[in-house]
Order: C-alpha cells, then sequence, then structure tokens
C-alpha cells in the first residue's frame, strides 16, 4: 500500500520561486511554465494599464509574478494568479512571504495547456475563499470572463468596456488590451 502525505504552504515556499507548482488540498499540482509571447504581451499590457490608469494610488497593491496566496490550511491550498489586486485594509499584517487570504481579485490569462477544468477550478477556489471577482483573460478569443460568486459571469468583447466596483470610476477598454503591436 502506497500513502502520501499532505505538503503544507510552508513546505511549498521552501521549495523556492521557480517551483512549477501550486497546492490544492495538501496536493501538489504542476502548473504549466513557461509561457508563450502572446501570454506575457497580454500580461503586460493589462498589468501596465491596471497599474497605471485604474488602480489609484493607496488603494491596495496590484501583485504580479505568480505571488502565492494561502486560500485554506489543513489541508493547505496555495494558488499563485497571473496578476492579483489586494485591497490597501486586508495588507495591515501581510509579511514579505505567501498572503494568507484570497485576493480581492485573481486574474488569470489562458494558454494554450490550460484546460477548461483546471481554470474552472481555480475559479471556484478564489470566488468560494473570499475573492470579489476573478477574471479569466483568454487571448485567442480577445476576450475577459469576469466571474462573481453572487452574479455568475460576465464575457466582455474586445470592442467594450469593463468595470468593477473594485476600481469605481474607472473602465478598462479590452481593446486596448488586446491591441496588435
Amino acid at each position: 500500500m502506497v500513502t502520501t502525505r499532505s505538503i503544507t504552504a510552508a513546505e511549498l515556499f521552501q521549495l523556492g520561486p521557480d517551483a512549477p507548482y501550486v497546492l490544492i488540498e495538501g496536493e501538489l499540482v504542476e502548473v504549466m511554465s513557461p509561457q508563450g509571447r502572446l501570454h506575457g504581451k497580454v500580461l503586460s499590457r493589462l498589468n501596465s494599464i491596471l497599474d497605471t490608469e485604474i488602480v489609484e494610488p493607496g488603494t491596495g497593491e496590484l501583485l504580479v509574478g505568480d505571488v502565492g496566496f494561502v486560500l485554506t490550511r489543513n489541508p493547505d491550498t496555495v494558488l499563485a494568479p497571473d496578476l492579483a489586486f489586494v485591497r490597501a485594509e486586508r495588507l495591515a499584517n501581510a509579511g514579505d512571504g505567501y498572503l494568507e487570504l484570497a485576493p480581492d481579485l485573481a486574474i488569470e490569462v489562458v494558454s494554450p495547456g490550460n484546460t477548461l477544468a483546471d481554470i474552472a477550478r481555480k475559479v471556484e477556489l478564489y470566488l468560494v475563499h473570499g475573492s470579489s471577482e476573478v477574471w479569466v483573460v483568454r487571448p485567442r478569443e480577445r476576450t475577459i470572463v469576469v466571474h462573481h460568486a453572487d452574479t455568475g459571469k460576465t464575457v466582455f468583447r474586445d470592442d467594450e468596456t469593463l468595470s468593477s466596483p473594485l476600481f469605481p470610476g474607472k473602465s478598462l477598454a479590452l481593446r486596448s488590451v488586446f491591441r496588435p503591436r
């Protein structure tokens, strides 16, 4: 009989930043790495637009680069969205390691190797554990699907503008995210 033991968030952290894993209910799940050019372009544009035009200084932190979020303990679940936003008041006691909370906004940029089941599972985990919104960015389709825990999902196309209660008075023109270069 083969037995396996659960991995903790601390053990995942010890693997280092280059370890290609997230943790779901104590089980290591390999994530894709590295990503392709289209993924990188769209993620870079989205980060730049959110940072310079959407997120007001002092309202929170925009985090890029697979920052770990501990969603549950015993067994531990640690996810790392492509991009995330956390409101300032929720960061008051945060250290430099993994954040012990769900981001207010988690953004996943879909790559060819992602499965719909993997993306759906991440969306569910973020929303169940406290994220207000999850944006699933689909570069090839030029859409952003915005998921909310209470209202379901809305699909925005590249000729539309997306607004979020997280960023009052601000809106994101999808055309600027998906524009050719």
